[in-house]
């Protein structure tokens, strides 16, 4: 149960204790006057007969001693439970059987001669006043009242059961919300507040046992949760700091060997006089080549470090798709051509998509750039954009076919394949700076092993995906899926 339905129900059930108590009391008290009312009746009506006998001599109602009053009075009378009045005729009180001393006083006929012959059963005594005749005349009038002590006494005791029992049920409500109060929130709490004390001291998780599905086990959840996302930002900057360290020493390693040839061949320019014309021109082309190495590597690095930033927001244009991809894959014709390759290209696509060309443009460079440098004389590299409305083409390898649609499932894809050697490590070849072994052969051919994971990188600001399958004997398939909106404008 909810704690706040719990609550509700306590404060609830506290409210209407004092209304039940009452409606009790009223119920005990009136079945009480129900079946005592009756009986009273009867008995004070015989007592009051006896009595009556002797109030209706004339003689009672003129004025005399008291103590001559008391001998014609009933000896009834002078029980504590018995009050009598004596009146004449014209209202004057001759007698009070409730005090000691005789006095004498008047009172308004019109209230003396008020319900006369009724019987009047009030809360604490039976009631009747009556007049006395002589001749046919008005000669005084008694009023009798009888103390109801027993049945005032049961209403007292009924008023003291109800209390005992609404304090023993005020007590054990008491007693069970506090109980409950301790069991669903001291205690949880209790531990809630460990579990916090001990995850900042130690940034070890807390896991909390037989979770309740209230408030407080919501909390718990919800803390379990924090330590988890804690855990893993903090993972992550762990790795983020790794992989700076990694990448400062690795550019450092990378870029240390051509800048020492670029100063070894400058030197020489500048100090060797007996250089010939063919040598000079030699050591200036390694100089140049040197130099466009390391400013890719500088880009390289430039490009993976804003990548990697949540902050840099690429802008995506909105662009014809056919038209995009056409001037994607112009000039790789070319190019494959230099190093004896064939190459194949599909564009089949229609309608519009968002996307950055200059990224799109390094995006491929890379790919087209593992995919030459791993493919062999006269094997095919092939290129191909397919939208959900067409096939993979026919030069794509079968055994990646069905997994390239279920890949692709509702988007549109896009494909590089090459010929060539399976790649081994399949979970490391995206990770930054990661280079095969075939890789480091020469300086001419060595790279910074940041293409792939910023062509991954690329991918994902394109709101899109990136996979890739190898097959041993066969070659390598990356493909990178994306949204495409079907009609072109």
């Amino acid at each position: 149960m909810k704690i706040r339905a719990w609550l509700m129900i306590s404060y609830l059930i506290v409210m209407l204790l004092p209304l039940v108590a009452a409606y009790g009391f009223f119920i005990l008290v009136q079945e009480w006057d129900q079946s005592k009312a009756l009986a009273d009746s009867f008995e004070l009506y015989e007592r009051m007969e006896s009595m009556e006998e002797q109030l209706q001599s004339p003689q009672l109602y003129q004025i005399r001693p008291r103590d001559e009053m008391e001998k014609l009075l009933p000896e009834e009378i002078h029980k504590e439970s018995i009050i009598v009045e004596l009146y004449r005729y014209d209202g004057m009180g001759i007698y009070q059987s409730n005090t000691e001393e005789q006095s004498l006083f008047k009172m308004d006929r019109s209230l003396l001669f008020k319900n006369l012959y009724q019987y009047d059963m009030s809360y604490d005594a039976f009631t009747v006043k009556k007049p006395v005749y002589q001749n046919d005349q008005i000669v005084g009038i008694y009023q009798i009242s009888i103390d109801r002590s027993e049945w005032v006494e049961g209403v007292q005791n009924r008023r003291n059961i109800m209390i005992a029992v609404s304090l023993t049920l005020f007590l054990i409500t008491y007693v069970v919300v506090i109980f409950m109060l301790h069991r669903k929130l001291n205690m949880p709490l209790n531990k809630l507040m460990k579990g916090m004390s001990n995850f900042s001291s130690t940034q070890k998780p807390t896991y909390f046992e037989h979770k309740k599905k209230d408030e407080i086990g919501q909390l718990m959840q919800h803390f379990e949760q924090m330590q988890d996302e804690i855990k893993e930002a903090q993972n992550k900057a762990k790795h983020e700091q790794e992989e700076k360290q990694l990448m400062m020493a690795s550019f450092s390693h990378d870029i240390k060997t051509p800048l020492t040839s670029l100063q070894a061949y400058a030197e020489a320019l500048q100090n060797e006089r007996n250089l010939s014309d063919t040598e000079q021109e030699e050591y200036l082309q390694i100089i140049k080549s040197k130099s466009v190495h390391i400013k890719g590597m500088i880009e390289d690095l430039t490009l993976y470090a804003k990548l990697q930033s949540a902050q840099y927001d690429m802008e995506l244009v909105k662009v014809d798709a056919e038209e995009f991809f056409d001037m994607l894959f112009e000039g790789y014709d070319e190019l494959a051509r230099k190093h004896q390759v064939h190459f194949k290209k599909d564009n089949l696509v229609s309608g519009t998509c968002y996307m950055n060309d200059r990224q799109m443009v390094r995006y491929l460079d890379n790919l087209m750039s593992n995919a030459l440098r791993f493919t062999e004389t006269d094997k095919t590299i092939g290129v191909a954009v397919i939208d959900t409305s067409n096939g993979l083409p026919d030069w794509t390898f079968a055994e990646a076919r069905a997994d390239l649609d279920q890949f692709r499932k509702g988007q549109a894809i896009l494909i590089v394949q090459n010929e060539g050697p399976a790649i081994q490590d399949k979970q490391s070849i995206f990770k930054p700076f990661f280079q095969g072994e075939e890789a480091r052969t020469s300086y001419q051919s060595k790279n910074t092993g940041l293409g792939l994971n910023i062509a991954k990188r690329i991918a994902e600001k394109h709101r899109g995906e990136l996979k890739l399958w190898s097959f041993e004997n066969k070659g390598t398939i990356i493909a990178m899926k994306f949204q495409i909106e079907k009609g072109s404008e």
